[in-house]
């Protein structure tokens, strides 16, 4: 059974690692109480703050048990979708599994956490946000990435609906599109030269993305200072599309 307490609390998704792990760090720092999701353990078992809950997205009902048992804050409440997968291959050798598999952790566990945190918010007559952790690649195609491409456009869609559904409650709900970022999943990147020049030519400012600076956009869409911002897509990928080097 679900209660309330005063103060904020923090749902993350892929909480362990890369991006997930910043966005943990960042919103214990400002004071919240988190619940971390993510198959793997975590770094931050021991902080007093923070609980975790070792599943697999994509066990469905597990994943809407945590959201119905769950205690909400008062002040605000916030979901972060940030477990992702991908595939890289042709179209011509991705099975359905695989695509299934994609979908189900990009999108479909993206639905059913979203709509659970919602309706429990609803329920309980509390403030909340929701921020989906999609990618340039939901604004663009790519090769070998058939069904990563059509999983991420399918977020920012999923987003602007629970916007529209939920926003007579006072539930914002936004995404967040990075390009690369540096996370144990790109790492490979940095160590190839060929790649890493691929990734700089392709912005136009000569930062790469860190998970700290996907960190800093949530906490600035999950603020009073974003209170007028819902349904939006939030770009942070370096200028990566906004045209290409001629």
């Amino acid at each position: 059974m679900t209660t309330t307490f005063t103060g904020r609390q923090a749902f993350i998704t892929g909480a362990s690692s890369g991006i997930g792990k910043a966005l943990v760090s960042a919103f214990l720092a400002t004071g919240y109480q988190v619940d971390g999701i993510d198959c793997a353990p975590s770094a931050f078992m021991a902080e007093t703050r923070y609980r975790h809950h070792q599943a697999d997205v994509t066990e469905f009902t597990a994943l809407d048990a945590i959201f119905e048992q769950a205690e909400y804050g008062s002040e605000n409440n916030l979901l972060i979708n940030c477990a992702g997968t991908r595939e890289i291959c042709p179209v011509s050798e991705l099975s359905l599994s695989l695509w299934e598999r994609v979908f189900a952790v990009n999108v479909t566990a993206s639905f059913i956490a979203g709509r659970a945190f919602c309706q429990q918010l609803v329920r309980h007559g509390v403030p909340g946000n929701v921020i989906n952790i999609a990618s340039v690649s939901g604004m663009m195609g790519e090769p070998n990435r058939t069904a990563y491409v059509a999983s991420k456009h399918a977020v920012l869609g999923l987003t602007k609906q629970l916007a529209i559904e939920f926003g007579a409650q006072e539930i914002r709900v936004n995404a967040i599109a990075p390009g690369v970022i540096r996370t144990p999943l790109t790492e490979p990147y940095y160590h190839d030269p060929n790649q890493l020049n691929k990734i700089k030519r392709g912005q136009f400012i000569p930062q790469l993305g860190e998970p700290e600076d996907v960190a800093e956009a949530a906490l600035y869409l999950s603020s009073p200072k974003a209170r007028f911002i819902t349904g939006s897509t939030l770009v942070m990928d370096g200028g990566w599309t906004i045209g290409k080097d001629l």
